[in-house]
């Protein structure tokens, strides 16, 4: 057989080697079959964009079974006998949609809707396994969304639990009796039930292919072998006698960045001998079983006393990656890992080897060997093969305790992972076994902490203090960046291991205060309340109605820029990144890479035509040239060259194969911090500044200090992409916009062609947050290059790695305050300087932001501040959600926290004798919610917790924002009313990235022309329709849009009062909607109608978003970890137009907030300016389980605002500019820990942002002596 045989969605399919050799599963559903629903972002396995359904018989459990894959990880020629669904297969407009794509839909589980797929993918393979709330929250470590803030997607996905909340069934019961859906299936179920108790979902067997003969596919310049036993896998070895590669799930190359496949592919998936277990005296597992499988086995076998301990075994692994990525991540495979990668923190490593576990590898001749794991790390596995484990049983004096530690509660790399296997006798150690993580490449065990330990009472103070001195001085941490420092792994390592002995203490005389400490942090399942006014006389304006597209994106249908469907001689694109953070671009030689099959065009800035830049100086924000392709390099990682192939993946796969020779490179080390920047002038560029009008006497304390936040990649789950195709003689551009002026003035120049010969169009975007304001233009101006001088349709879409090097983020930011205040903390003077990194250029200089955000609610007629930006080797930085605005008010709020502890205030009574006293709701709004959310006595609660506890500490606060909504620029927006049905469609410049704009302006337009909402057809932008409009920005497009909709509804309203003039005298007098247009279409009356606003309307005002939070939290002294209790956020809102997407706009918001404030680092090699955090696995974002427990959401009761459009308020950024409040709730469990430690606690220290896990224990300062048992 010379192809590989599967079906999708139904249809059989076959793989052969007329497809490039490393097409993956993705690959082949997008750009052969055309199927675009399914996403792709990390391609790492990672982001969860590309989960599909897959079902196939299962050599483990003889039965077929139905699981998810990341179709970006699987070759497609690993598929073979599988039977494929993607989320077009789920459901869809021909044959309806499936009830989970309805409740996501209706459940406002969609913003911008990329990762959507991934998540009703997942679901439809959780939905009839009979699981649990807490079992279903658990089990989607493997999806990602930026927009939505998770928790409506989490109501989506409880509501198929078996013990779905009453509130949550209600929920569905109320919209499914108003929702009308055409159903794909028969089916009354509201909840889930039950199908069984396992976790595999075991369906109908199937007419498979049973033939075993060995499958190959010769590629010219190298093979895929299918096997389906050990002899073939070894016969495929000797015949080819080349470099190869062994894969089961092939989910490894996720995690090495410089992946290449050699020559020889051996897919051994297929292999039944190895996905098999077995007992002798110990459980043999097969070396092929995959993780999820070995779940489910050591569940099974755990009721067994001897292997007890497989209890937390599976839980354990349920931490490791992701259910895609464990249902076909196999055992073998991942101890590959840590063999190539000996640092590799692998779970299954540390688990295995702290039971004293062994492994079983073959050679050719048969011939097999059995060796302890630590043997196998420098084993010649040449030719040789992974066979089995053997765990072995183990008595009841065992105690097993294993833990990982890692920057965010699921899918991510350990920080540091132990396992402790201690055997006791009585109190006594007899054996005492632990293992390491993370520490270094060559350390697995504290061998000499085990010796010392064996024969002790390790439950007196006097033997754990030696066993810690000890281990202090075994543990050395490698420094490996990006990892948290040698010093604080180490504190972690040795916190874990006191952590154990706390939670295995056998006696009641521990004290009660420590006892938590031998516990990690519980979480319940999570919830939430949203609670907002509306007004029926009103509707569809301000109803609570699902978002426009939103059935669409859970669909898969709805369009973003990579679905444009493959089209015959398209070529792909992908830059050629610079190896050098400064110097000039001598040659670039493509000669090597050009003799690939496949590779058709290197381009450099030679090959430019017109303007070498991808900016606009005189637009707004933009005041220099950037180059496209670089001849000047700037930063490491700068595009310098366009690679061009016939396959996104070999496009991919070239660049770093094309050779580039750079001359007058600068020595010495690249300025990466704004601080090693601001000692040279010329990279220093002065901003606005507030002067202040008065200066109090009564100064009785002078606060100063320092506060500094770093940058954040947006994190949009559509990466930069972009679609040109030649058309008659101009090019049609699709590009992930957010200005569609600036991209068309930016190709037409770089081309030098005429920017009426540039048509920009933008259905909508997978999130954009800024990001996608100018840094896109880099890559549609280089896919235009393409399109241009080849003559045929380009694509280009970045790869994760390339879009965080090049694409911008949000601006660090240091600011530097004295304050003089009096004894009540009332401000006399305040002197702050405010300095921004602008990255290499001073493009989008943001200062001005920044200046009108720090005031916040507070008088500022004491402020004195200062601004300027720097200039460093790093890519130009960009807007990002509530740009400046939220680096301001946050500045402030550290500077009123700091004033309170200054002053022993609470900081709630500082912020309020600081306020300013005219337009400001605050001081009403704090009153009421404290009063509602029971602040008061929830924060005496929180006291008596802490002085019970010394290793856990709890804290809650109050914050505050006062967002200054500005309207600026220009926005198009073009209403048609159609004369045959008198349906209408609009088209704007607002363009639709998740934040609802499309949703609020078809309720508008219907709420203006009295017609169903269902009359309303919003379609996607044009640069024709919407001419030098400014970019969608900032939190004002909505309403900006829907003014200038307003005023078209108006300019139509009037055309048609002749016409109802005349009908009335016809005798009608209340003509029917159909009737008036109708008529007016037979009087050939314009029915279209167009209005431009801009910042200068009369009837558009600046005006304040107010919002008040209250958010408690719980930190774990030992491990630097938290976890975010409860959060109530109370927000103005005005007359929300759609309470559904506001209350959307403000959750998303607001834990995007968190994120970056906890968990989203940037870190570089210091010598190269190299970024290091460049993949999904250490560029950490939140997930669904590291969001509050509890999250209540308020709009604020009657608050129409008179300055607004229709009594609306802005809502897009604000929720971000809240998110502060988590560092000041971590920094009071700090003092509480730090109190407890004897050290002074009237000192304020400094802690580093993000509040990261080496953040935290960092300021804790807790010193290894105070581990002790009394």
């Amino acid at each position: 057989m010379c192809s590989i045989q599967f079906k999708v969605n139904g249809k059989k399919c076959s793989a052969n080697a007329s497809l490039y050799r490393e097409t993956t599963l993705y690959a082949y559903l997008r750009y052969t079959l055309g199927l675009p629903g399914t996403k792709a972002m990390c391609k790492q396995g990672v982001c969860g964009s590309c989960i599909v359904t897959v079902k196939v018989r299962r050599h483990t459990t003889e039965t077929v079974q139905t699981f998810t894959v990341n179709s970006c990880l699987v070759l497609v020629f690993s598929c073979h006998n599988w039977e494929i669904t993607t989320v077009e297969g789920i459901g869809n407009r021909r044959e309806g949609y499936d009830v989970i794509q309805q409740r996501i839909a209706a459940l406002n589980g969609t913003q911008c809707g990329y990762c959507t797929p991934g998540w009703v993918n997942q679901l439809n393979v959780y939905r009839d396994k009979n699981m649990t709330m807490a079992e279903l929250e658990m089990g989607f470590a493997g999806n990602t969304c930026r927009c939505t803030g998770y928790r409506p997607i989490l109501d989506t996905i409880k509501t198929f639990a078996v013990d779905t909340s009453a509130d949550l069934c209600q929920k569905i019961r109320d919209i499914e009796d108003v929702q009308e859906f055409k159903c794909k299936k028969d089916c009354q179920r509201k909840c889930s039930t039950a199908s069984g108790s396992s976790d595999w979902s075991v369906v109908e067997d199937l007419s498979l292919n049973d033939d075993t003969e060995m499958i190959t596919l010769d590629f010219g310049n190298g093979y895929f072998v299918k096997v389906f036993d050990v002899n073939q896998i070894f016969s495929a070895i000797e015949k080819y006698n080349t470099n190869y590669i062994l894969i089961d799930g092939d989910t490894s190359k996720g995690v090495f960045q410089d992946f290449e496949y050699p020559p020889l592919v051996v897919d051994i998936s297929d292999v039944a001998s190895l996905k098999k277990y077995s007992f002798d005296q110990n459980l043999v597992l097969g070396a092929n079983i995959s993780l999820e499988d070995c779940i489910q086995i050591f569940k099974n076998v755990s009721n067994t006393d001897e292997f007890k301990y497989l209890v937390e075994f599976a839980s354990h692994l349920q931490l490791v990656a992701n259910y895609p990525v464990r249902s076909i991540g196999s055992l073998a495979g991942n101890f590959m890992i840590k063999y190539t990668k000996n640092s590799y923190q692998s779970d299954l490593f540390l688990l295995f080897e702290s039971v004293g576990a062994t492994i079983e590898i073959r050679d050719s001749s048969g011939t097999t060997v059995s060796m302890p794991l630590t043997k196998f790390l420098s084993y010649d596995m040449t030719k040789k093969l992974i066979t089995s484990f053997m765990l072995p049983p183990l008595s009841t004096s065992h105690v097993f305790r294993s833990v990982k530690i890692m920057p965010r509660s699921q899918n991510a790399l350990a920080i540091v992972n132990a396992a402790f296997n201690f055997k006791f006798n009585g109190n006594n150690v007899e054996n005492a076994t632990i293992v390491y993580g993370n520490i270094s490449g060559t350390f697995n065990h504290p061998s000499r902490t085990e010796q010392y330990l064996a024969g002790k009472n390790v439950f007196n103070n006097t033997a754990l203090q030696e066993a810690i001195a000890i281990l202090d001085k075994e543990i050395v941490p490698d420094d490996e960046p990006p990892e948290v420092s040698p010093k604080y792994r180490k504190k972690l390592a040795i916190g874990l291991f006191y952590k154990y002995i706390l939670g295995i203490y056998p006696h009641a005389d521990l004290p009660s205060k420590y006892k938590s400490g031998g516990t990690q942090i519980y979480r319940p399942v999570s919830k939430g309340t949203q609670s907002f006014q509306t007004n029926p006389t009103l509707y569809p304006l301000n109803e609570a109605v699902p978002k426009y597209e939103a059935i669409i994106q859970s669909s898969g249908e709805a369009r973003y820029v990579n679905d444009i469907p493959p089209m015959k001689n398209e070529v792909f694109a992908a830059f050629v990144l610079s190896t050098v953070f400064n110097g000039t671009v001598s040659e670039v030689d493509g000669s090597e890479v050009l003799q690939i099959p496949g590779v058709i065009a290197v381009y450099s800035a030679k090959d430019i035509p017109g303007k070498n830049s991808f900016a606009m100086p005189g637009y707004q924000l933009e005041t220099e040239d950037e180059q496209i392709l670089a001849e000047t390099v700037q930063y490491y990682g700068q595009p310098v060259a366009i690679v061009v192939a016939d396959n996104e993946i070999l496009a991919v796969n070239c660049v770093k194969k094309v050779k580039v020779t750079y001359t007058n490179v600068r020595k010495g080390q690249p300025v990466l911090q704004i601080t090693q920047a601001t000692k040279d002038a010329n990279r220093y560029l002065a901003g606005d500044s507030i002067v202040a009008t008065k200066k109090g006497d009564n100064i009785t304390k002078i606060v100063k200090g320092t506060f500094a936040t770093g940058a954040q990649y947006h994190y949009y789950m559509e990466p930069l992409s972009c679609v040109v195709i030649p058309v008659d003689q101009g090019l049609q551009v699709y590009d992930t916009t957010q200005w569609m002026d600036l991209t068309q003035t930016v190709v037409a120049n770089c081309l030098k062609m005429k920017e009426s010969d540039i048509h920009v169009a933008v259905s909508r975007l997978g999130g954009g947050f800024g990001g996608k304001i100018s840094r896109n233009c880099e890559v549609a101006a280089a896919c235009a290059l393409v399109a241009k001088l080849l003559n045929v349709p380009c694509r280009m879409v970045l790869p994760l790695n390339t879009n965080l090097t090049i694409a911008g983020r949000r601006l660090p930011c240091n600011t530097d305050y004295e304050v003089g205040v009096d004894d009540d903390g009332k401000i006399q003077y305040l002197n702050a300087k405010i300095v921004e990194d602008d990255g290499c250029t001073h493009n989008e200089n943001i200062l001005s932001f920044t200046m009108s955000g720090f005031p916040n609610c507070y008088d500022k007629d004491y402020i004195n501040l200062s601004t300027g930006a720097v200039t460093t080797d790093l890519p130009s930085n960009t807007y990002a959600r509530a740009p400046g605005t939220m680096e301001g008010i946050a500045s402030i709020e550290q500077i009123m926290e700091h004033i309170a502890f200054a002053v022993q205030k609470d900081p709630t009574d500082v912020r309020l004798i600081n306020m300013r006293k005219e337009d400001n709701d605050l001081p009403d709004m704090i009153a009421t919610w404290k009063k509602e959310t029971d602040y008061e006595s929830r924060q005496e609660d929180i006291k008596k917790f802490n002085r019970e506890n010394r290793w856990k500490k709890k804290a809650i606060k109050l914050s505050v924002m006062a967002f200054p909504v500005e309207y600026y620029g220009n926005y198009s927006a073009m209403v048609s009313i159609y004369r045959g049905d008198g349906t209408v469609t609009v088209t704007t410049g607002g363009i639709e990235m998740g934040q609802g704009v499309n949703t609020k302006v078809a309720q508008v337009v219907a709420h203006q022309l009295s017609i169903p909402l269902s009359y309303v057809t919003v379609l996607a932008s044009f640069s024709f329709v919407a001419a030098n409009n400014v970019f969608s920005g900032s939190s004002i497009v909505s309403e900006s849009v829907c003014y200038s909709a307003i005023k078209c509804c108006g300019t139509l309203l009037e055309r048609l009062k002749a016409i109802r003039e005349l009908l009335k005298k016809e005798g009608k007098e209340n003509p029917t909607w159909h009737e008036l247009i109708t008529k007016a279409g037979e009087e050939e009356i314009d029915l279209t109608a167009t209005y431009m606003m801009n910042e200068k309307e009369p009837d558009l005002q600046s005006y304040p978003a107010f919002a008040v939070v209250v958010i408690e939290v719980t930190l774990d002294v030992l491990t630097g970890k938290f976890q975010i209790d409860r959060v109530d956020i109370l927000e103005d809102v005005g007359l929300s137009a759609n309470p559904n997407v506001d209350i959307g706009q403000v959750e998303g918001g607001y834990i995007q907030g968190l994120s970056y404030y906890t968990v989203e680092k940037f870190v570089y090699d210091q010598k190269t300016g190299k970024l290091l955090t460049n993949n999904g696995l250490n560029y950490d974002v939140f997930l669904c389980r590291d969001i509050p427990v509890d999250m209540r959401v308020k709009l604020r009761y009657n608050s129409d605002n008179p300055k607004g459009v229709l009594g609306s308020k802005a809502v897009g950024e604000m929720g971000v500019c809240t998110a502060h409040s988590i560092i000041h709730a971590l920094r009071q469990c700090i003092y509480e820990s730090r109190k407890d430690s004897g050290y002074d606690v009237t000192q304020w220290i400094n802690i580093d942002v993000p509040y990261t896990t080496e953040s935290i224990l960092k300021a804790l300062e807790v010193d290894i002596k105070e581990f002790t048992l009394s």
